[in-house]
């Protein structure tokens, strides 16, 4: 996968790429109108599915995460080579014996996926270590003097070819994910990082490229229908006709009419070329409008198979990451990481049941869905669907009613696992107010219809209460103005578990501020959550009324989000049951770059 260029290794390796080549500028698609005409066409399916496995099988996973007894903790096991500084010889005679796929049961993993409601899959048929999945007939994978040949099934079978034909079978879409890297070959950008057998041979670029498509061609022309082409990865200086990427898109039409290709011939992961962007373990704060896209995520923290990486995500966090996702209108790509045997370990199956079990009774509400209309909700989230909106409640309210910022009328509302058990719908200020039961008998997170009457029309959301007392106002529901360039940072590859912060922030006709519904009033002490920087610095005013609130934010390395309370509040009796009761947040000067992230400010109950 998308890894970062802060290893020492992959700082010398990527020296010579940029030392050696000129950034390379594409246009959409390089200019080939037919990809633009078809595109609709060809994303139908894809707009629908919502929902996909991510498969990292290949050599590394015969590794395991470690090399010659010693565990790496990188959380990409599929990188091992070069976390261990293996050149590749050494590599394909250590690991070819270990990766014996002799437990693979192909139509297992294809049931697994079905039975878990995913709707295609995407098969790594070759790493960034050069080894295929796939049975290539290139002379340099056939037979070469560095690893004896890319091609990794056991003499008589095709793995990529086996599981491809399994999924079909399941009626799946089927992508091939192929990586633009190569650690092995001699004309590749890397190989003579990797091996110094290769220190006096002078790479011939024509070659790598012509050896990339007819691997490519071979993918798409000799497995039958290929859904998707998953290319990775690129950078700023090796992007575009740097892999030769006219003439493949231009044959791959050919090859393949209705496929779809992601955007990363093209460097970075939400840049708008090709058809859909590949956020990697990261949801963007606001998903990427007026683009498709599809956010991969792991289960633990490898892609790639690793023995010791424990790190198992619960049911419920993946709930989150996934319903996230489809609530702002992308597709969700998990993964499994098979071992050397074709084993999918234990946890990601009990996982992929789970889900499953969910997916059973409320896949409508995944399937076909549009982004949700709301711009935050402190309960959930929600998805859409011509005159129905989904409510997937995951924080249900101490008093078992949900407040939605809707002024539409609703013609009904109901449990999606219990339809004929109509939900009482109460008005609000600006609002509907669902009851929905407390049933522990169904199975985490709840799912409400919502019945429209008449077109959508979106109130103005307002922080409620918390059970516990507080008004959280965060990130995601702020209400950010002004043009200097204020906006939502979110969470980064690198950085998955990082909370959305307001930033980008460094002039004073910019502001944020969050419409309250006061359900409490009394004192309140003001905690902020920021994240301290060496180069920013800045003074903060907090308006609520007539109360004024100022508070200088030093510079700091912490390098985490830290809480500071700065003052009190006190909110008037008179206001209770108001909704639209502004906190400002403004700024009153900027020491450094600009103003430190701030993910929240926290009103907490004194008494």
């Amino acid at each position: 996968m998308y890894k970062v260029l802060k290893y020492k290794v992959l700082s010398i390796l990527f020296f010579f790429v940029i030392k050696g080549y000129g950034q390379v500028d594409s246009q959409p698609y390089e200019g080939l109108d037919e990809w633009s005409k078809t595109k609709d066409h060809r994303m139908e399916w894809f707009r629908k599915a919502r929902f996909g496995m991510f498969i990292h099988w290949g050599l590394y996973s015969a590794a395991g995460g470690s090399w010659q007894g010693k565990q790496y903790p990188q959380h990409y096991a599929e990188w091992i080579q070069t976390w261990a500084t293996v050149p590749s010889k050494s590599y394909a005679t250590e690991l070819k014996p270990k990766f014996t796929a002799a437990k693979l049961n192909a139509n297992e993993w294809a049931t697994l996926a079905k039975n878990a409601g995913m709707q295609y899959v995407v098969l790594t048929s070759r790493h960034h270590e050069g080894f295929s999945l796939f049975n290539s007939k290139q002379p340099f994978s056939v037979s070469n003097t560095i690893t004896g040949g890319t091609n990794i099934s056991p003499k008589g079978r095709d793995l990529y070819g086996d599981i491809v034909q399994a999924f079909h079978k399941k009626g799946l879409k089927v992508g091939a994910y192929y990586s633009l890297l190569d650690w092995q070959h001699p004309d590749s950008y890397e190989g003579k990082q990797f091996n110094s057998e290769l220190k006096d041979h002078i790479p011939d670029r024509k070659v790598y490229k012509e050896y990339l498509y007819q691997q490519i061609k071979e993918l798409a022309t000799n497995y039958g229908k290929l859904d998707i082409l998953w290319l990775d990865f690129s950078s700023k200086n090796r992007q575009g006709e740097t892999w030769g990427t006219k003439r493949i898109l231009k044959d791959l039409l050919k090859w393949q009419p209705d496929i779809i290709v992601n955007n990363r011939f093209w460097n970075g992961l939400e840049n708008k070329n090709g058809d859909i962007g590949t956020p990697e373990k990261y949801i963007p704060p606001t998903g990427l409008p007026g683009m498709d896209w599809e956010v991969s995520h792991t289960m633990n923290e490898s892609y790639g198979f690793s023995n010791h990486d424990s790190k198992w995500k619960s049911y419920d966090q993946i709930m989150r990451l996934f319903l996230e996702t489809v609530s702002k209108g992308g597709n969700f790509l998990l993964n499994v990481g098979p071992d050397a045997a074709g084993t999918i370990p234990e946890p990601a199956v009990k996982l992929l049941h789970s889900i499953g079990d969910w997916m059973k009774i409320n896949g409508e509400s995944i399937y076909g869905t549009t982004a949700s209309p709301f711009q935050t909700l402190d309960w959930g989230y929600c998805t859409q669907k011509n005159d129905k909106l989904y409510f997937h409640v995951f924080d249900r309210p101490k008093d078992g009613q949900i407040s939605v910022p809707l002024a539409s009328p609703l013609k009904e509302a109901y449990l999606l696992q219990s339809p004929r058990h109509k939900l009482s719908i109460q008005e609000g200020q600006g609002t509907k107010i669902i009851n929905i039961p407390e049933n522990k008998a169904i199975q985490w997170p709840q799912v409400i219809v919502a019945k429209l009457i008449g077109p959508l029309k979106v109130a103005e959301n307002a922080v409620q209460t918390s059970a516990d007392g507080r008004i959280v106002l965060t990130a995601n529901n702020a209400k950010l103005q002004g043009s200097g360039g204020i906006k939502l940072i979110g969470a980064t590859t690198h950085d998955p578990n990082r909370p959305n912060a307001i930033g980008n922030w460094s002039l004073a006709t910019d502001q944020a501020y969050w419409d309250i519904k006061v359900q409490r009033p009394g004192s309140y002490n003001l905690v902020i959550s920021y994240l301290p920087n060496k180069k920013m610095a800045g003074t903060i005013e907090i308006a609520l009324g007539d109360q004024k609130i100022s508070h200088k934010i030093p510079s700091g390395d912490e390098n985490k989000f830290i809480e500071k309370e700065i003052g009190v509040l006190e909110i008037d009796q008179r206001l209770l049951g108001e909704t639209n009761v502004k906190l400002k947040l403004s700024l009153a000067e900027v020491n450094g770059d600009q103003l430190p992230e701030i993910s929240s400010i926290i009103l907490v109950p004194r008494n």
